[in-house]
Formats: C-alpha cells, sequence, structure tokens
C-alpha cells in the first residue's frame, strides 16, 4: 500500500461520488466539444434536445423561452439567447410569438432541429447499456 490508510466512505456516499463521476463521464462522451466551425457547442447541442424535450412531454407544455432554458440548463440568460439565435439562423429552432403575457418570445424545433435531436439521441444511446430497447412483438 502506499501511504496512509484511506478514510472509509460509508456506502451511500460513495454511491453519491460514483453516480457524479459516471455523470462527468457520460457528458463528456456525449456532448463533444465543438471540434470544427459547422460543429454544435455543447450548450447547443443541450438546448436543442431540452427544446424536444419539453415539447415531446405534454401538448399543454408550450416551447421554451430563455428564461426556461437557462434555468433548466443552468447556463447565463444571455449566452442562452446568443446561442438560441444562432441556432434559429442555423434553422433547427424557430421563434414563435411572444408568450400570453406578451414578455417572452418562445422557442421551439423546426423538422431539421427534430432530425438533429433525434441523431443526437441516437448517439447518446450508443453510450447506454441496453439501448436501443429490444421492440416486443405485438
Amino acid at each position: 500500500m502506499l501511504g496512509p490508510e484511506p478514510p472509509r466512505w460509508e456506502q451511500s456516499f460513495r454511491e453519491v461520488g460514483l453516480v457524479a463521476l459516471q455523470a462527468a463521464v457520460l457528458t463528456r462522451r456525449i456532448f463533444l466539444p465543438r471540434a470544427g466551425r459547422d460543429d454544435r457547442a455543447p450548450e447547443q447541442w443541450q438546448i436543442l434536445l431540452a427544446l424536444a424535450l419539453s415539447e415531446t412531454a405534454s401538448p399543454e407544455h408550450p416551447p421554451g423561452s430563455v428564461a426556461s432554458l437557462a434555468t433548466q440548463l443552468s447556463l447565463d440568460g444571455e449566452l442562452v439567447q446568443v446561442l438560441l439565435f444562432g441556432l434559429v439562423r442555423e434553422g433547427v429552432v424557430v421563434a414563435y410569438d411572444q408568450d400570453e403575457e406578451g414578455d417572452q418570445v418562445r422557442f421551439g424545433l423546426s423538422p431539421d432541429g427534430w432530425a438533429a435531436a433525434r441523431a443526437y439521441v441516437e448517439r447518446a444511446g450508443r453510450f447506454l447499456p441496453g439501448w436501443p430497447p429490444e421492440r416486443r412483438a405485438g
């Protein structure tokens, strides 16, 4: 053994550490850094996935706002706004009219955005055991 005896962590503390480590590794593997000029930044992919997940949750949930996405993704609102409008220019996100109160523009995915989000989830699934799920014979 090298050095002094390491402290012993209780099982629940170890489990939290393992989950945190696995989340960090999985995040690094799924949200790759931007490699080229035409690639999307990890935060842009996160916005696309957040919009896709919120729009597929239930019909009463409207598309995301800058504020809701910033909160959900723990990002600065100004950064989210810059990233969103970059995605709008790219044609993968669309800006809708302001919300009912008239104070926030809402965003959703274009058909190209849906295709990009789906492809990214399929790519991410390769890192998850048991993906894709087996289809049950009906």
